[in-house]
């Protein structure tokens, strides 16, 4: 545009003719006239279009000055730019030198790296700071007891004193105990003698031990229930149930049961220890029948009643158990007497014959059969099995699977009211 504008103002202005106009002598219907006058006309339009020209010409001359003065700007900045941009060189190069000393030092950088990884590790043990949180609380404690280390001194002292006090108490005790055990050495065979003297009932009345339910009996104890006795012969004592009535009474009932509701379907260390409660159903424990038997004379008295009230037995004059490193081996002997007809010692087969059988639990086999009796479905229970029994009284209570509770005899548990195992010595 600008340079349009000054085209305008450098073109050739047209040469009018004006003789005609001044001189007076025209003719207004000559054509000379008239294009004179048109001529005229354009001279005004020529001088008008001037007029603004001019006034153009002037307002470019300001902004080709004002452009001028930009460029002088513009050069100016440039010049600082150019320094700037010299000084951030310089400034590079001397990063890059810097960052390619510290490459060459390979012995900072593996110390960056050790020092990374020593902070990661100590970010992630988060139970370090949870014990230097405590360490510090303990710190502050003990800063607070100004009085602990006086405390701890006096105790050492103490501690001190009591050793040398305990070694010559050691030296007196030991002369003491020489002593004791020569009284001791001269007095046992009076002891002995005592002893030997004395009836056993006697010695357990002194000390109100009962070791089973015939001691009871013999002081004048004809109920029968619930009797707490002592047949390990110390004070420590189990609950059972006393029969004051049945042959004479003083039995001692080894196995009761009244009703299912105890589970004879237990392990070796159940039928060990015993289960269930004396005054419903339970059995007294393997280890507590062998200690009313060994070394004893015993019967064993055994009882089933029917639900129609009607009650068989049989009674073995011999009977006792070994201790569980034989597996709880049972001896039985005659002769056995009664109503239900001997199942257990002389059945006519002797695969039924149950003395000197093993006791067996389902979760220990000691039976002669290829499997486990006591382990079978129809059975569970603990038991002296041969290969299996023709008599077995810990069998499930369920009569469709009691079967042979005592054969013959009682071929189904379905009428069974109850059953007892009571044991007395002669």
């Amino acid at each position: 545009m600008m340079f349009s504008i000054l085209f305008l103002l450098f073109m050739p202005i047209p040469q009018v003719r004006t003789g005609s106009l001044l001189t007076g002598t025209y003719d207004p219907n000559s054509t000379a006239l008239i294009n004179e006058i048109r001529d005229i006309k354009e001279i005004d339009v020529l001088r008008q279009i001037i007029n603004q020209e001019t006034l153009i010409r002037v307002a470019v001359v300001k902004d080709v000055q004002a452009v001028v003065d930009d460029l002088s700007s513009v050069k100016r900045s440039m010049a600082s730019s150019e320094t700037m941009v010299s000084t951030l060189q310089q400034t590079l190069e001397s990063l890059k030198s810097q960052v390619d000393s510290l490459n060459r030092d390979n012995t900072l950088a593996q110390k960056v790296e050790t020092l990374q990884r020593q902070v990661y590790t100590l970010r992630q043990d988060k139970t370090l700071e949870k014990r230097v949180e405590t360490l510090e609380r303990q710190v502050n404690t003990l800063s607070q007891d100004k009085a602990l280390q006086r405390k701890v001194e006096i105790l050492q002292r103490k501690v001190d004193s009591l050793t040398e006090e305990q070694i010559r108490e050691k030296e007196n005790w030991h002369e003491k105990i020489q002593e004791i055990e020569q009284k001791f050495n001269r007095n046992i065979t009076e002891v002995y003698e005592l002893l030997n003297n004395r009836t056993l009932e006697t010695i357990i009345k002194d000390f109100k031990l009962y070791v089973d339910c015939k001691h009871y009996y013999l002081q004048g104890q004809t109920q029968s229930g619930v009797y707490r006795i002592s047949p390990f012969g110390n004070e420590s004592q189990i609950e059972v149930y006393c029969d004051m009535v049945t042959e004479g009474g003083g039995w001692t009932a080894i196995q009761k049961r009244v009703s299912g509701s105890e589970s004879f379907d237990r392990t070796w260390a159940e039928y060990k220890n015993g289960f269930g409660f004396p005054d419903d159903s339970y059995w007294i424990g393997n280890d507590a029948i062998h200690q009313l038997t060994k070394g004893r004379n015993s019967s064993l008295y055994v009882s089933i009643t029917l639900k129609n009230g009607t009650t068989f037995y049989e009674l073995y004059q011999q009977f006792s158990i070994n201790d569980e490193a034989d597996n709880y081996s049972l001896f039985l002997g005659g002769p056995a007497t009664g109503t239900l007809v001997d199942s257990m010692l002389h059945t006519g087969n002797s695969d039924y014959n149950l003395s000197g059988m093993s006791f067996s639990t389902p979760d220990r086999d000691n039976d002669r059969y290829s499997g486990n009796c006591a382990a079978l479905s129809t059975i569970r229970g603990g038991w002296w099995f041969n290969n299996c029994h023709a008599a077995f009284l810990n069998i499930q209570w369920s009569p469709a699977v009691w079967s042979w509770p005592w054969w013959p005899t009682v071929r189904s548990g379905t009428d069974v009211k109850e059953t007892m195992m009571l044991v007395r010595r002669h």
